[in-house]
């Protein structure tokens, strides 16, 4: 008999922790977004354009091993256009290699209007990638999002590709490139 009643306790346990985790796994579904509840505006829009940016010396270049970091304030020596049409105001962090590869990592503020949304707000935008110090060359990944104003529940992440050149007036280095990726505007 007591083996009777044992099992029926290991049975009646084991009900119990499986009904557990099964509450506990709906509970968490039950927090995520649903497509229907963000409603139709949430597919992903393209974004395509282009940007103009400004960089100047943060502080000076310094040696650390084989590498050259530069730290750089960067803008705009002249306005975005396409999706995103305004300035950026942030700083990148370059990891110059021997080899000549650059490392990047940087965030910056947009400031403007994005297609779709009527009037102007802000975007805090993160960036990562690579560049050529001998070609000018970068591309990069940069994801936008905890906008304000009229980019408030905006989310873009976008594929970034230019070159660095000569100075333009008030910039150390200029630049000129492409942005492509998509978009999300939530309600």
């Amino acid at each position: 008999m007591k083996t009777y009643y044992s099992f029926n306790r290991d049975r009646l346990l084991s009900h119990l922790l499986t009904s557990f985790c099964a509450l506990a796994a709906a509970g968490a579904l039950l927090t995520l977004p649903s497509a229907e509840a963000v409603g139709p505006r949430a597919r992903p829009e393209p974004a395509s354009g282009e940007f103009f940016p400004c960089f100047n010396y943060a502080g000076p270049p310094r040696q650390v091993g084989e590498n050259l970091i530069i730290t750089f304030n960067i803008s705009n020596w002249r306005t975005s256009t396409g999706t995103f049409i305004g300035s950026a105001e942030g700083t990148e962090l370059d990891v110059v290699h021997r080899d000549g590869s650059i490392t990047k990592h940087g965030s910056f503020v947009f400031t403007g209007s994005v297609t779709g949304r009527q009037g102007t707000g802000t975007l805090q935008v993160t960036f990562e990638g690579i560049g050529n110090a001998v070609t000018g060359h970068e591309v990069l990944r940069a994801v936008g999002r905890q906008g304000t104003g009229a980019l408030a529940g905006v989310y873009d992440e976008v594929t970034v590709e230019g070159d660095v050149g000569a100075p333009q007036p008030g910039c150390n280095f200029s630049g000129a490139g492409t942005y492509s990726g998509q978009i999300h505007f939530a309600p």
